[in-house]
């Protein structure tokens, strides 16, 4: 979805990119016949099972006409106390949520309470004159033209009517209805609106609007009241990131930063349920349920895909029809399809950061259709002495260089330089002719950044952002990236690899006195930057798939580099022939 700098640069709740995007799926002249059940069954787990051995937590449903195929859970609820993930887990759903807000607004206009085509003048008072145009249906599609957030985090302490004064005394980013821009603050005022409405905080009212009838027990924020063990854990570089339930915990939790758009919890089994009410009258009727996936207007400027009400609709490269949406935080994510003219639905959940649902799911696709896939690589058990062998740092042709280091019972791999980052990341050792150009650019303007002097990324971004607030969106970054990791210390732009549609990667490296941030910059055709990142560094991992050989797999990306570790050496298998990279030191276990 298309998001401001702000969003992009700040935002929980938005998937970043990882180090390669997906390339579109050019369309099939016929339709694949969909595989018996048993066998998507039987491919689905074995991907998943792929992905647990290399750390990967989280639940996938897949129904087909109304029937499930696969109800199952990978990895840990919980490390810590060694709890397993089963059908019984409860996870996060993130702006999944937003359609459950959606059918409750629907609801209330079933029952005569209120009309999408209403102002929000008619719900609060004093509303200023440049809002006064904003109406349900543009909340609905994030087209009223607020901003995302009003708050610094998801858990900031506000009440309804603190939260609807910063909303309303906002500057807007555009008209009232003149284009669409994903916020979340209008899923937190279409809450407040519920609440108004019926009388009752909005997960009761959710509740009875929605969730009961639905036959969703098992969902909510609080008050389904589940057994603490049953509630999965997040996990970010290695450490339990806890849940959100804890955060929310308190009386009057959660707040409004949160409170409609995000943070509800679920099951497997009630996302059945929930797709199932999809194609019954048990909440809406087929008259709001038509009206509830339409879409309405384009997601960005390609109009790939349309915003519905919490939805989000396209077509397929079967050309049929796709309805959707996901959702998360940067540890937990969501997926949730509907292949509404194929009878296929798929719900994936992930719980750790670095092996998210978004890039699996799209694998998930390619079985419950009988498409190519690749499967990630098959772990087998090496010995100590093995992954010791293999540790050191060893430098390319270019000079740069590859550090393979012992992390208990993992090898990790850290890049540094244009040519080992490339083979870390693709396992290819084509250089895009773009990249030095690119990795030189991107030294000026980060080496101003971490200065204070955001003037070279102001001029180098394609769409012209508001320069005060880029300014102010990077001293923050640096000021939480401090606060968390302490002072800075250096940073090193670790290469550029090239995306599949022509766009370039850079992943520039920020060290602080406890830990290390990751810059990333997606420059267009045009030397123009069209996306940026800020996230936590994440070496990359080496699996054992033999003695002496090993495999890095990117979730988005699939294989990148195979990697065999001989006297002296580290050869890596390319599409253009062995690579021999020289070992200039030994490394000893951190």
């Amino acid at each position: 979805m298309t998001k401001s700098f702000r969003a992009l640069r700040m935002a929980g709740a938005s998937a970043l990119l990882s180090l390669q995007a997906f390339a579109p799926v050019s369309a099939q002249a016929t339709m694949p016949a969909v595989p018996p059940d048993a066998t998507i069954r039987s491919r689905t787990d074995e991907f998943l099972s792929r992905l647990e051995s290399l750390g990967y937590s989280g639940g996938v449903l897949v129904l087909h006409d109304g029937k499930t195929v696969i109800e199952k859970s990978y990895g840990f609820a919980n490390r810590e106390t060694n709890v397993r993930a089963d059908e019984n887990t409860v996870y996060s759903i993130g702006s999944i949520t937003k359609q459950f807000t959606a059918a409750a607004i629907l609801r209330l206009e079933e029952m005569g309470k209120l009309r999408t085509t209403d102002s929000i003048g008619k719900f609060f008072e004093s509303v200023p004159a440049d809002k006064r145009g904003i109406t349900l249906h543009m909340l609905l599609t994030h087209t009223a033209g607020f901003d995302s957030d009003f708050s610094p985090t998801d858990y900031e302490p506000t009440t309804r009517d603190e939260y609807m004064r910063r909303i309303l005394t906002s500057k807007l980013r555009t008209p009232p209805g003149a284009a669409h821009y994903y916020a979340n603050s209008g899923y937190s005022m279409l809450a407040a609106i519920v609440e108004m409405v019926t009388g009752k905080e909005y997960e009761a009212a959710l509740t009875d609007l929605v969730l009961k009838p639905a036959g969703m027990n098992e969902t909510g924020y609080k008050l389904p009241h589940w057994n603490a063990t049953r509630i999965a854990h997040g996990y970010q570089g290695g450490s339990d990131w806890g849940t959100i339930l804890a955060r929310i915990a308190a009386p009057g939790q959660p707040y409004w930063a949160l409170r409609g758009n995000g943070g509800l919890h679920t099951t497997l089994g009630d996302m059945a349920r929930w797709d199932a009410a999809q194609n019954t009258s048990s909440v809406l009727s087929a008259v709001s349920r038509k009206k509830y996936t339409t879409g309405y207007v384009n997601e960005g400027p390609e109009g790939r895909s349309q915003y519905a009400y919490g939805w989000a609709v396209m077509k397929t490269s079967r050309g049929t029809r796709l309805v959707s949406h996901n959702g998360g935080n940067r540890v937990f994510v969501a997926e949730f399809l509907r292949f509404v003219d194929e009878g296929i639905t798929i719900f994936l959940t992930s719980t750790v950061s670095e092996l998210t649902a978004s890039p699996v799911v799209r694998s998930l696709e390619h079985i419950a259709f009988g498409e190519p896939y690749e499967l990630p690589p098959k772990k087998v058990m090496v010995s100590d002495a093995a992954l010791k062998a293999a540790a050191g740092t060893y430098r390319a042709s270019d000079g740069s260089t590859l550090t393979l280091r012992l992390d208990g019972s993992r090898l990790l791999a850290d890049a540094t330089g244009q040519l080992a980052f490339q083979l870390s990341i693709t396992g290819d050792s084509a250089v895009s002719p773009r990249a030095a150009a690119t990795n030189t650019k991107t030294t000026a303007m980060v080496g101003a950044l971490v200065k204070g002097d955001a003037s070279l990324l102001i001029a180098n971004l394609a769409d012209a952002p508001d320069s005060a607030e880029t300014a102010r969106d990077e001293r923050d970054l640096m000021a939480q990236r401090q606060s968390r990791w302490g002072p800075y210390k250096s940073f090193a732009v670790l290469g550029s690899v090239q995306l599949p549609q022509g766009p370039l990667q850079t992943n520039v490296r920020v060290e602080f006195e406890r830990g290390i941030a990751t810059n990333i910059y997606v420059w267009g055709p045009g030397g123009r930057i069209i996306d940026v990142g800020a996230r936590p560094y994440e070496s990359t991992e080496l699996t054992p798939v033999s003695a002496g050989e090993f495999q890095t797999y990117n979730m988005r990306a699939g294989m990148g580099m195979h990697v065999r570790v001989e006297a002296g050496a580290l050869l890596v298998e390319t599409p253009h022939g062995m690579v021999r990279l020289a070992r200039v030191s030994a490394e000893r276990e951190r």
